[in-house]
């Protein structure tokens, strides 16, 4: 298991205890730690055009 898979409580960086939910993040119940989660950003559309090589996507062998 990683250190947060999906779904999964993080643990406390300082104390190693389960965190809890709050609005915006996570926090440590002993610390009082807090963990904001990490943003998730949208992706920039695919490139539509020709290759550097002059070729057109999908023409290469390693596609």
């Amino acid at each position: 298991m990683d250190a947060i898979d999906d779904g999964a409580q993080p643990r406390c960086p300082e104390d190693g205890i389960v965190m809890r939910d709050i609005e915006g993040g996570w926090q440590c119940p002993q610390c009082q730690h807090v963990i904001a989660p990490v943003v998730k950003i949208s992706m920039p559309p695919a490139f539509r055009g020709p290759t550097i090589h002059d070729g057109h996507p999908g023409d290469s062998e390693y596609v």
